[in-house]
This record gives structure tokens, C-alpha cells and sequence, in this order.
């Protein structure tokens, strides 16, 4: 199934005239980005190779990376070789040449808009330079600047077998008044379909593709679109990631249940230490009390004997100083040295 990248389907009908040709040439004025929107990008992955015109920075350098085994350049292309200045509608398809479609783009898409000059060259240069005689389409879109292009290419020498043109005024469906046509008539081509945004010419000496051109893209081209496939594997990866998420909230709501289960066991913990403190120090209190009926009990004894000793002490000198003590103390002596025994 052929997967269109464009964004009028431009792809569609160009596959049906080359959907046998495994390598071609292409030349795109105005690629833009290298993937959305792109005319080319289903015939590069398909091994055609190509001519990528986008005077855009940010573009052109998008085009660098993901097309390597085209020719990217960075200018623009016009009548002659010469430097223009170039008006950028940032991040968007509507930069030009053209200062009044600019202004006007500006203001009704509400885009920045920057000015600077860009080198400018000539189709029938990059044909001659970087291209081949046997050119199986061009594409031009450059918002207003289109009769330009044309106007510089040597239509003798190279001759695409398709010309896509974008034909209507940037950002409208209303056709624009150019001499495109007559021009292209005189150069050898017919204009052979009209999608609402773009002119296809066929080649007169190419007459023979011309019944595709006759119908629209419909089912029977058999195809599907990035658009489609590119949201489908968004919505693919989100929804892995939200199962990843879906996971990881699992995991984190068990931990969450292991945690309340364990904060739950610890304040029951806790409650059982804070009755034990009570205990303990109720116990201890009550010991406290104790202790100190016994401490008072003791000092009451202490202050008895004390007062007793003193009691005695006093007595003991009353004793040591009366005579009858004497007496008998110096009696006692006595006896001792006449060893005389008893009472």
C-alpha cells in the first residue's frame, strides 16, 4: 500500500503514473519540510533521488539530516541569478519572495515575520549543475513567486514529465491570474489537472500518462495516510507509555500500601512504648516516693543517734570528771602494779 506524505494527495496521483519506477528524479522548489506535507518524501523512500530547493534555515537544515542522498540547497530560485530579499513567515510554510503576500500572510495567520536577503538562482543552473535531463517531476510552491521560477529554466533541454504548480493565492482557494498556463503551453505542456490548490502539466511528449489525471484520488489508488500512520504510532507509543505509567502507579500504590502497613505497625509500636514509658515512670515514681519515706526515716534514726551519742558523750566526761571516777581510775592502777586480782 502506497503511503502519501503530501498534503493534497499530490503524491497519489504522481504514484499513479510512476508506481513501476524504482528510481527517478525529482527537483522540488520550495521543499519545506522533509517529511510533513512533502510531495517528495514517498518517492525518496522508494529510492528516488532529488533536488531539495528551501531557502528556509530551519527547513533546509531538516532537509540536510533526513534526506543525505538528495541535494539540499539553501537559496531560492527566480528569473535570474541575482540576491533578494526574502521575507520568513517563522515556522510555517508561507515564507516568499513576494513583500505584499508576506504582510498579508503575516497578519491573517498572526506569524512573525523577518526580512533578510538570500541568493537567488535560476532552475535551468541547478538543472544544469546538480540535476539530469530526464526529470520525472517538479514541484513549485513559493507562495506567489511561481511564474519566476518557470521563467528561468531552459524548457528545451530540461523537461519534466510532470510540473506540479501551486495555482491558487497562499492561503485561499480562489485562483490566482497568472500567465502560467499559456506560458507552459508555449513550452510544450498541457494542463491536464486542477486538485483545488494545484495545476498539473503533463508533457506533450508524455501524452500517453494522461488518463490518470481523469478522477481524483479515491479508494482504488490504494492508499494510506502518514497523517494516519504517524498518529496511530503516536497514540501507539502514548499508550505505552501510559502502561508504563499504569506500572509504575502499581508499584508506587504498593509501596504506598507497604508503607501505610508499616507505619500503621510502627505506631502501634510506638504506643506500646509510650505505655511502657507511662508504666515506667509510674513505677518509678512510686519508687521515688518510697525511697524518700526511706531516706527521711533514716535521717530521723541518723539525728536519734546522733542525739543519743551525744547523750553518752555528755555523760561520759560528767563521769570522767567526777571524783568517784578518779578514784576509781587511780584504784584500778593501783592494783594493777600490787597485782592484786577481783572486783
Amino acid at each position: 500500500m502506497f503511503t502519501s506524505y503530501a498534503q493534497n494527495f499530490e503524491d497519489v496521483i504522481l504514484n499513479r503514473i510512476f508506481k513501476d519506477k524504482e528510481s527517478g528524479f525529482y527537483i522540488d522548489i520550495g521543499a519545506h519540510h522533509p517529511v510533513y506535507d512533502s510531495v517528495t518524501k514517498a518517492f525518496y523512500d522508494r529510492g528516488w533521488r532529488g533536488i531539495n530547493v528551501e531557502p528556509v534555515r530551519e527547513f533546509f537544515e531538516l532537509l540536510q539530516r533526513d534526506r543525505p542522498q538528495d541535494v539540499n540547497l539553501n537559496l531560492a530560485v527566480g528569473e535570474q541569478k541575482t540576491t533578494l530579499e526574502f521575507f520568513e513567515l517563522q515556522g510555517s510554510g508561507f515564507s516568499t519572495l513576494d513583500r505584499n503576500i508576506a504582510i498579508k500572510l503575516a497578519a491573517e495567520r498572526q506569524l512573525a515575520l523577518s526580512c533578510y536577503e538570500v541568493s537567488v538562482t535560476t532552475l535551468a543552473e541547478i538543472c544544469q549543475k546538480y540535476g539530469s535531463i530526464a526529470i520525472d517531476f517538479l514541484k513549485i510552491d513559493v507562495e506567489g513567486w511561481e511564474e519566476q521560477v518557470i521563467a528561468g529554466n531552459d524548457w528545451e533541454t530540461f523537461r519534466p514529465t510532470v510540473i506540479i504548480i501551486e495555482a491558487t493565492i497562499p492561503n485561499s482557494p480562489v485562483r490566482r491570474e497568472t500567465n502560467i498556463a499559456s506560458f507552459l503551453e508555449e513550452k510544450g505542456y498541457d494542463l491536464v489537472y486542477f486538485d483545488g490548490l494545484n495545476d498539473y502539466y503533463l508533457a506533450k511528449e508524455s501524452s500517453q500518462f494522461r488518463f490518470h489525471f481523469q478522477t481524483p484520488p479515491n479508494v482504488f489508488d490504494n492508499f494510506s495516510l502518514f497523517i494516519i500512520k504517524d498518529l496511530t504510532d503516536q497514540t501507539i507509543l502514548l499508550n505505552k507509555s501510559i502502561q508504563e505509567r499504569d506500572r509504575e502507579i502499581t508499584i508506587l500504590n504498593q509501596c504506598l500500601e507497604d508503607e501505610r502497613f508499616e507505619s500503621q505497625r510502627l505506631y502501634r509500636e510506638l504506643k506500646k512504648l509510650k505505655l511502657f514509658k507511662d508504666e515506667q515512670i509510674k513505677y518509678y515514681q512510686i519508687k521515688e516516693s518510697e525511697l524518700q519515706i526511706l531516706i527521711s526515716q533514716l535521717n530521723h534514726k541518723i539525728l536519734d543517734l546522733e542525739a543519743f551519742l551525744y547523750q553518752a558523750q555528755e555523760k561520759i566526761l560528767d563521769m570522767e570528771s567526777s571524783k568517784f571516777w578518779k578514784l576509781r581510775y587511780f584504784w584500778f592502777r593501783l592494783r594493777k602494779r600490787l597485782g592484786i586480782s577481783g572486783d
